[in-house]
């Protein structure tokens, strides 16, 4: 069964926090494979990033797998430039 967790278009420190409670509540009540959906995002900067890696990697340790779908070039250009790309399984 899969889970589709949407993500919001404001992952950046100033709005890092509001989000994270939710979405760590999303990932930890999902199925066992997730589905990222990142259309909205229109700004993340590395505290959003960090907060993805945390996610996923929290995710991966409890065996559930990770999708990504409508992933903005935004967020692949950011990962790519902190060399995140990898380790949230974009690349």
């Amino acid at each position: 069964m899969s889970s589709e967790i949407k993500l919001p278009n404001n992952l950046t420190i100033h709005h890092i926090e509001e989000h994270f409670n939710e979405l760590n509540t999303q990932f930890n009540d999902s199925a066992d494979e997730i589905t990222l959906e990142a259309s909205a995002v229109e700004t993340i900067d590395t505290a959003g990033l960090q907060t993805l890696l945390i996610l996923i990697k929290t995710a991966l340790e409890n065996d559930k797998s990770i999708l990504w779908t409508e992933v903005p070039d935004i967020l692949k250009t950011s990962a790519t430039k902190l060399g995140l790309s990898d380790a949230l399984l974009l690349a």
